[in-house]
């Protein structure tokens, strides 16, 4: 299996560089490849019960392939508060939303290492805030972008290609290199997103996405878990979802986005708040940012910092426009073009299925397919400009033939055409014939 490696995070050079400290066996390294692993980093995002499922990994090696990770990627458990920040602002990075305004509000833009919650009512700007995300995450660093692929799931079914293009014309990016690099998963139902979950961890180490987008979050669980007594079954599962959300954030730098939908606040406090957020308290407790939208004259639309740790509760205006969200209400697409550098092809190699191979051998067979796709289209424009060319030849040769047989004809028609002398000869035939027969006319005539 083709997978681009890195130096600190290559599981072969992980295991071999901490076999001895943390007493991590040599069988290891192959269980943990079979099972789909070949980036350390998923070591941080399993959980140990997780790890230790795995066959031929025990509960004392994965404890061991655990702390390994866990401090090599986070660093110490107990650290001085400076070197604390200094490491995470470090590796923190921030990418453009498509606002100034918006921008300013978090702080500099959407920041990695963070999961963001957006809710409000319908047509707030949740959806086109993910879109316009989805384009300028992977804009190159030096345009305020990550210059990294993005994985879009979609429970609503509100993800349009179409309108993603016409986003991607106003920062300049070509339709093809634009979709390329999206990873769209559709998971109206809650079986399509427990299996986009599962396969996730195969997805980002193979991808290494700058943006995850969960579209929205809630809408597949408020379809399925309808009755009170399950209600603490669907906490436990969204519980699980933002828990795996979050660890994979944090060890691959990436960006997690979630709208959520909102719900009638029937209470005492109804006057004040007409709606507020489903999902309950595990929802609330989970994001770093949680914004909150409302609609305003026409397009324009506000968006408020209702929960975050080290911002301010603070209100901006945006609009919405043809062309993502935006400080102004209209744009002019002018058609630019930039480019941004594609993922490194992955092809498979192992034979045993498991979440985290499958979610990285489709990454594999897309990108193969593509690459057949332009291939056939190559060989069928060369094979068009071959029998253009055979075409002209044969017309040529048509030619040639025509005027060589025109030719021949030509000189055939002069040599049968008659002598002034041989047409002389049968006209005194002819008299000498019709002679006689003028004598016996005039002898039949009486005298």
């Amino acid at each position: 299996m083709v997978i681009k490696k890195n130096e600190n995070t290559d599981i072969e050079q992980f295991t071999a560089k901490h076999a001895k400290k943390y007493g991590i066996p040599k069988v290891a390294l192959k269980a943990l490849k079979d099972f789909g692993i070949f980036d350390a980093r998923v070591l941080s995002v399993l959980t140990e019960t997780e790890i230790a499922a795995i066959p031929n990994i025990s509960e004392k090696t994965a404890l061991a392939l655990v702390r390994a990770a866990d401090d090599s990627f986070r660093g110490p458990l107990f650290q001085k508060a400076s070197e604390q920040s200094e490491r995470f602002l470090n590796k923190r990075k921030y990418f453009t939303t498509g606002s100034e305004v918006f921008d300013e509000l978090l702080g500099g833009g959407m920041p990695t290492s963070a999961i963001i919650e957006i809710n409000g009512e319908y047509r707030t700007g949740k959806t086109q805030t993910c879109l316009t995300c989805a384009v300028t995450a992977q804009l190159p660093e030096d345009k305020n972008g990550l210059g990294r692929p993005v994985i879009y799931i979609d429970t609503e079914n509100s993800f349009q290609a179409t309108h993603l293009q016409d986003i991607g014309k106003r920062f300049g990016f070509e339709p093809e290199e634009l979709l390329n690099n999206i990873f769209v998963v559709q998971a109206e139902q809650l079986r399509y997103l427990d299996q986009a979950i599962d396969r996730l961890p195969g997805y980002v180490q193979a991808l290494d996405p700058g943006l995850i987008i969960i579209d929205s979050l809630m809408a597949p669980f408020r379809n399925e878990f309808h009755q009170l007594n399950l209600l603490a079954v669907r906490q436990k599962k969204i519980g699980k979802l933002i828990g795996l959300l979050k660890r994979i954030a944090i060890a691959f730098n990436t960006t997690v986005i979630f709208t959520n939908q909102v719900l009638a606040n029937i209470g005492p406090s109804a006057a004040y708040i007409p709606v507020k957020a489903t999902g309950g308290h595990v929802i609330a407790h989970a994001s770093d940012i949680r914004i909150f939208m409302r609609k305003s004259k026409g397009t324009l639309r506000k968006a408020k910092i209702d929960d975050c740790a080290w911002l301010p509760s603070e209100q901006v205006e945006f609009y919405i426009t043809n062309a993502g969200i935006s400080d102004e209400e209209t744009i002019i697409l002018d058609g630019s073009k930039k480019k941004v550098a594609a993922t490194e092809d992955i092809e498979p190699e192992e034979k045993i299925e498991t979440p985290l191979l499958a979610g990285i051998k489709e990454v594999a067979e897309q990108k193969k397919a593509q690459t057949k796709t332009k291939k056939k289209e190559k060989t069928i424009e060369k094979e068009a400009a071959v029998k253009e060319d055979l075409k002209e030849e044969q017309k040529e040769e048509i030619l040639e033939h025509s005027l060589s047989d025109l030719a021949v004809d030509m000189i055939e028609l002069e040599e049968m055409e008659p002598q002034p002398e041989e047409k002389s000869k049968p006209k005194s035939k002819t008299k000498s014939k019709a002679k006689p027969s003028s004598a016996a006319k005039k002898s039949k005539v009486p005298a």
